[in-house]
């Protein structure tokens, strides 16, 4: 039996063309689209922490059983296999455990190469057949967190099933005859309103955060019919915009803007709300609402009171609590205890 590991940097049209095919057969989600990949690539040169992508893929006598978005990454001293210094997204293998245990060996081996002091990882809370953390099962320490999953319901039950004051905070939205909501997707993609959706993140987040690049991609993904955009005008004026990737029945509310100017009105009650319903009318049976979610500060997780109340909102939907699997594994002594310090001051009691 053959193994071969094809790394990104030595074939990258090949590593492609493998990568996509084996993500559609693992149905894996919107985190694993190359279009992602190659937006968190740029982000982390953006920002300067790239150093190199050890991405590969794993074969065995021919056949692809397993695919890793590696990327090696250095902010402040610490050498990192992380994604623009966040989680990267788990290992997506075969169902095979002899197979996982030899592409996670494969991973240390990587990281004891490239001197890295910390690999981090998170598995899609949406995944399917997914029961524990089994990042465990490599020595990665623990950092779950929760996430929060809409489940639509039939058309007559959406609003029903909001929290009260949602539910008010809707209709009185939906009564208002200067405000109409609407969705861009596929059928009807316009570049112009996509990028308005670019300038309200830009005056909203108090200035450029990331590049034309990575919000081209975004609209090409909804070209695509991977995408849809929800948005919100008042007097024919666009003041809020929401953007969501879905694939497989599945989707996360990927970003949300708007104009400071009209914070008065509830608006993202209105949007996640349209969302919903065309959601609902596309095959979608659930929303991943993204973080912030948890409810509370974890090991790698320090929520502000802003995010908390985010978290809050978020929960007025109807849908439940799932488990955002992750884990770190530590290479590093002192990479660990600066984390160790990072904990004591951030988490609060």
């Amino acid at each position: 039996m053959s193994n071969v590991i094809l790394y990104r940097q030595d074939d990258e049209s090949l590593f492609l063309t493998y990568w996509n095919s084996f993500v559609q057969e693992q149905k894996a989600d919107f985190r694993y689209f190359d279009e992602n990949i190659e937006t968190v690539r740029i982000l982390s040169q953006e920002r300067g922490f790239f150093q190199k992508d050890k991405s590969f893929i794993y074969i065995e006598s021919g056949q692809v059983l397993g695919c890793v978005f590696l990327l090696i990454e250095k902010h402040e001293g610490i050498t990192s296999a992380t994604a623009a210094q966040g989680y990267l997204p788990a290992p997506l293998c075969i169902e095979s455990k002899r197979v996982e245990k030899k592409v996670f060996s494969i991973i240390d081996n990587i990281a004891q190469e490239e001197s890295a002091d910390k690999v981090l990882f998170s598995i899609d809370p949406l995944q399917d057949n997914v029961d524990f953390n089994y990042l465990q099962s490599y020595n990665y320490l623990d950092t779950s967190i929760l996430s929060y999953r809409i489940e639509l319901l039939p058309p007559d039950d959406i609003l029903k099933s909001c929290r009260k004051g949602h539910r008010c905070d809707i209709k009185h939205m939906q009564l208002n005859p200067d405000i109409s909501a609407f969705v861009i997707d596929h059928t009807n993609s316009s570049y112009d309103l996509h990028e308005e959706y670019r300038a309200l993140h830009a005056k909203c987040s108090g200035g450029v955060t990331r590049s034309k690049e990575t919000f081209d991609i975004q609209f090409d993904l909804l070209k695509k019919g991977k995408a849809f955009l929800v948005g919100l005008s008042y007097k024919g004026k666009n003041i809020a915009y929401a953007y969501f990737e879905h694939a497989f029945g599945k989707a996360i509310y990927y970003s949300g803007v708007d104009d400071p100017e009209y914070t008065n009105f509830p608006l993202y009650h209105m949007l996640l709300f349209r969302a919903m319903e065309y959601a609902q009318n596309n095959n979608i049976v659930y929303i991943d609402v993204g973080q912030p979610a948890s409810p509370s500060a974890q090991w790698d997780y320090y929520p502000d009171k802003k995010q908390l109340n985010i978290a809050t909102f978020k929960r007025g939907f109807h849908g439940k609590y799932i488990s955002q699997y992750r884990g770190i594994k530590y290479f590093s002594r002192t990479c660990f205890e600066q984390d160790v310090e990072q904990f004591k001051n951030e988490y609060y009691i």
